[in-house]
């Protein structure tokens, strides 16, 4: 038992570089080939396929917190909750890219580009926010008065990161009125909205503003995460 204790290792805290994450990314007037399309689309299956393991072990842990009241329990169910759902908005947004790709019938791409539109904006909105309101029922906003319990690193990458987001929100619409016609099917906006021009790459690209968001908060969590497990190697080891 001794030896086991004493073989326990502690969780690496990275410096993530979290700007190259927010680097605007510009249309370049490439066209994917087929070739190109077929790799894309394998690469996000195999993504998926990653991600998606990680959901059944959310869910278990989610559920045996949830009762439970004690600051621990209760820390680690807000971060495991705010994992669940970067992840499951990382894998629907790469799901809705990747049949925006597939969809070969002129009204499924444009249908499907109306899609992805939603999910950027939904998926934003819910992250961080667009103003005060929004922002204030983030799930970005949920970390904040857990951070207390965290060094000084995690509280200085929580900042740089809510630069980062803030700088985002503030960068566009997001859509917005795409989702609006998109959710409340109003109809006869929505046929001219469908008729805007299609450019399959500048549609890729505006998927990687959340995307990158996405993955740049999850690097931020999987550090989060190592510094709850570095506290119970503390806690074993006496």
């Amino acid at each position: 038992m001794n030896e086991d204790l004493a073989n326990l290792q502690y969780s690496q805290i990275r410096d993530f570089k979290y700007a190259q994450w927010f680097q605007e990314v510009h249309y370049n007037g490439k066209t994917l080939s087929d070739k190109e399309r077929k790799e894309f689309v394998a690469v996000i299956d195999e993504t998926i396929a990653q991600y998606s393991e990680g959901l059944p072990l959310m869910h278990n842990t989610l559920e045996k917190t949830s009762a439970q009241r004690d600051d621990y329990h209760q820390i680690y169910h807000t971060v495991v909750s705010v994992m669940q759902f970067v992840l499951f908005t990382m894998i629907d947004s790469m799901v809705a890219s990747k049949y925006f790709i597939l969809a070969d019938g002129d009204y499924d791409r444009r249908f499907m580009r109306g899609k992805l539109m939603v999910v950027l904006n939904e998926g934003f909105k819910r992250l961080y926010g667009f103003n005060e309101k929004s922002h204030e029922k983030s799930e970005w906003d949920r970390l904040l008065p857990i951070l207390k319990y965290f060094p000084e690193i995690i509280n200085h990458q929580y900042q740089e990161l809510t630069f980062h987001l803030e700088k985002l929100a503030k960068s566009s619409s997001w859509w917005k009125d795409d989702r609006d016609m998109e959710t409340h099917f109003d109809t006869e906006k929505l046929y001219v909205s469908r008729q805007k021009e299609i450019i399959e790459s500048k549609v890729m690209m505006d998927t990687t503003k959340l995307l990158y968001a996405l993955i740049a908060v999850d690097g931020f969590l999987t550090n989060v995460h190592a510094c709850i497990c570095n506290s119970l190697v503390d806690a074993l080891k006496g």
